[in-house]
């Protein structure tokens, strides 16, 4: 599956999240994934990381501090 079908899939899981499907199903890293309205936000940034990749930028995660 290409990044750009992933990231179809990922926003059409989104739009049903968003629109009150209690659990989606997508594929993401090479497997199968249940996302629900709880972790939104991981889809969400996975779609952010999709798009990157597409755009051919590198993809930064959350940055963390040493003390």
């Amino acid at each position: 599956m290409s990044d750009q079908e992933m990231l179809d899939q990922a926003k059409a899981a989104l739009h049903q999240l968003m629109m009150g499907v209690a659990v989606v199903e997508c594929e993401w890293q090479g497997q199968r994934t249940k996302f629900s309205v709880a972790n939104a936000d991981r889809l969400k940034a996975y779609i952010a990381e999709l798009e990157a990749r597409i755009a051919g930028q590198p993809f930064r995660g959350a940055m963390g501090f040493v003390f």
